[in-house]
């Protein structure tokens, strides 16, 4: 097979929340042989089985895997799907689906893929809303009942945050059978490990009717706040669709509420003090929208724009805006009128991150000891050498914009002033001003920068920003009379160098038998043998902390099944990094609505740049140069992947 080929291994339930191991597989194989599988029962039949296993150990449950099960009255069928081993593994998986007819739904909400994915948001919502106020995610127990109590019976959706992606929480299934389908998890409860038929009766055959009634039914929501939220999120993605005709990279619509109420928190900030955006008169454009008036703001346009600003005057603010315009987010968060290109990467130094098999030529060359820098690799690298491998790993997957803030730079890798040049006469890198226009000029990428106390910048940018009391102003004009007053030496290289093309192999850690896990954003536990012998290695694994476009756990759990996927293609020469993430793209992005067989309810999309992102950090990756009728040009091979199903 070439590079790039299609994933074919899978395997089975493993993908999803809490991992698997080989000897849980076998249970299940065996669960499934001794139960009608392919059987759709009554609900009674659900409300007999309950009762048959009341008292008995807790693999009794383990009847009702793979069982489906009909209710009447709302219409809609039950799949068992995975049943948890004890009361201590992570929760059971089960899933409603109910035929479009009898939701009510009108037939445009599911009219296209952005439709689609703004209704499965806002049905995830109000079932996290409805999970919570009828207290079904709490357990049956006292919470200090010790290992004999009752335990387990918590219900739970992997519901969203700020921002409306793409989920597997909840599916709208406008082909085939025309359906709306809803996953869950629950902790089935027992006692020790007795199993509390009981109570499980009471959560599945019970409350789940009532939750089900109140999400998927179009009867039980305001139509007008449902309206709004499919609206909005429909015109954002319309607005965001207008930037490059316009030649913009970006865009904040006048009113936008940028700040947040805290590091802990993504909602908007409150209060009499928050200053909403209002653009510079110079900068001001209109985007339209589908269904609300058009909308006038600041639009960045292509090029080298400069953010800058006194210290808490909001320059960073606006970045971190501007980096998370790639999403679409719910009425009244404040950044609904804030879009930006889709491939826009923001990049930072990250101490101690691994690299490897890099082409970082174009910041770094010449190292001591002649250490190579067209295939860099490290277990440990500087800030400057991460910082390079960042933006070139970045422009490897396609970025149109490069995001950089001064203050999580190294800053040797954004300037070098006319006194060190005359000082260090031999110094390896060539700083990001001396690149930024000639990655400009030669691949069309644009670069936004938030710049504080690094004047040589100024001789650059196309155009600068200046932030006054969170208030932003053009300051262009003034940028460039400063330059001529107060002229500094600052080097523009012609020719930015090389891109990275590469074909990358994957550690066998990642083929074992429990596969990757996400329980946090920022990090991906990789298993191994070693692992069980020292429980020091137990969290081994990817950091992905640096990677801040990442929003939500889920998109972190996609990447780990994606890794995964990968790692299961067999091929001498490697997987093509940038062939088999787009692929794996294609499958989870953030416009399309994501396929009906991704395993589970806890996967959310995701861009290839944080897919990339995770997987240019897994120590113990191989690398090579791809051959060289894709390399340089970042085509590389034309065949697609796809993600495991």
């Amino acid at each position: 097979r070439g590079r790039g080929a299609y994933f074919k291994a899978r395997y089975a339930g493993r993908g999803g929340r809490g991992g698997g191991n080989a000897g849980t597989e076998k249970q299940q194989q065996l669960s499934i042989a001794e139960s009608s599988s392919s059987s759709t029962s009554t609900w009674a039949h659900l409300s007999q089985a309950l009762d048959s296993v009341d008292g008995q150990q807790y693999g009794s449950y383990k009847r009702l895997q793979n069982r489906r099960f009909e209710h009447k009255s709302p219409d809609f069928t039950l799949s068992i799907n995975h049943v948890q081993t004890d009361a201590y593994a992570p929760p059971s998986k089960i899933s409603v689906r109910m035929d479009w007819e009898t939701t009510c739904f009108p037939t445009e909400y599911a009219a296209s893929d952005i439709r689609q994915i703004a209704l499965a948001d806002y049905l995830s919502r109000a079932a996290a809303v409805c999970i919570r106020s009828k207290h079904m995610d709490r357990s049956v127990g006292s919470g200090n009942s010790g290992w004999s109590g009752p335990k387990g019976g918590v219900f739970s959706i992997n519901a969203p945050a700020q921002e409306v992606l793409p989920r597997t929480s909840a599916l709208v299934l406008p082909d085939g059978d025309k359906s709306l389908e809803m996953r869950f998890t629950v902790s089935l409860p027992a006692r020790g490990r007795t199993v509390l038929g009981g109570e499980a009766k009471s959560i599945l055959c019970n409350n789940l009717p009532e939750l089900v009634e109140r999400t998927m039914l179009y009867s039980s929501h305001l139509a007008k706040e449902l309206n709004t939220h499919i609206h909005c999120v429909e015109d954002q993605a319309y607005m965001r669709s207008q930037l490059e005709a316009k030649g913009l990279v970006a865009f904040v619509g006048n009113g936008s509420i940028l700040p947040r109420a805290s590091g802990a928190s993504a909602r908007s900030m409150t209060g009499k003090h928050v200053v909403p955006f209002k653009s510079p008169p110079e900068l001001e454009v209109v985007l339209k929208r589908k269904h609300d008036s058009e909308v006038r703001g600041m639009g960045i346009p292509k090029g080298i724009t400069l953010l800058t600003g006194g210290g808490y005057h909001g320059k960073s603010t606006l970045l971190e805006a501007l980096q998370l315009g790639i999403y679409n987010y719910i009425p009244g968060d404040g950044r609904e009128l804030v879009v930006t290109n889709p491939n826009a990467a923001k990049v930072r130094a990250e101490d101690g991150r691994s690299v490897t098999g890099t082409d970082i030529t174009a910041f770094i060359k010449n190292l001591p000891a002649k250490r190579n820098t067209d295939t860099f690799t490290t277990d440990d690298a500087s800030g400057s050498t991460s910082m390079a491998a960042n933006i070139q790993e970045a422009l490897e997957l396609g970025a149109g914009v490069i995001m950089v803030d001064e203050d999580t730079s190294a800053t040797n890798l954004l300037v070098r002033d006319e006194r060190m040049q005359s000082l260090i006469k031999n110094e390896p890198i060539t700083p990001l001003v001396s690149k930024v226009r000639a990655l400009y000029d030669q691949h069309g990428v644009s670069t936004i920068i938030v710049v504080g106390g690094l004047g040589d910048w100024l001789d650059v940018a196309d155009n600068v920003i200046g932030m006054d009391s969170y208030a932003p102003r053009m300051l262009t004009a003034e940028a460039k009379a400063l330059s001529k007053k107060f002229p500094r030496k600052v080097v523009q290289d012609k020719n930015y160098g090389t891109l990275p093309d590469r074909n990358v192999g994957f550690p066998a850690a990642i083929l074992h038998d429990k596969p990757p896990v996400a329980r946090r954003k920022d990090f991906i536990t990789v298993f191994a043998d070693r692992a069980l012998q020292d429980p020091s290695q137990n969290e081994a694994g990817i950091d992905i902390s640096g990677v801040e476009q990442l929003v939500e756990c889920g998109q972190t759990r996609t990447i780990a099944h994606s890794i995964r996927s990968l790692a299961h293609v067999k091929d001498a020469e490697g997987v093509h990094l940038k062939t088999a993430l787009s692929g794996i793209e294609a499958e989870v992005a953030l416009e399309k609505a994501m396929p009906e067989k991704l395993p589970g309810g806890d996967l959310v999309a995701v861009r290839r740049f944080e897919l990339g992102a995770a997987v240019n950090r897994i120590r113990g990756l191989e690398s090579r140069a791809a051959r060289a009728e894709g390399a340089q040009t970042g085509e590389g091979p034309k065949k697609k992947a796809r993600i495991d199903h």
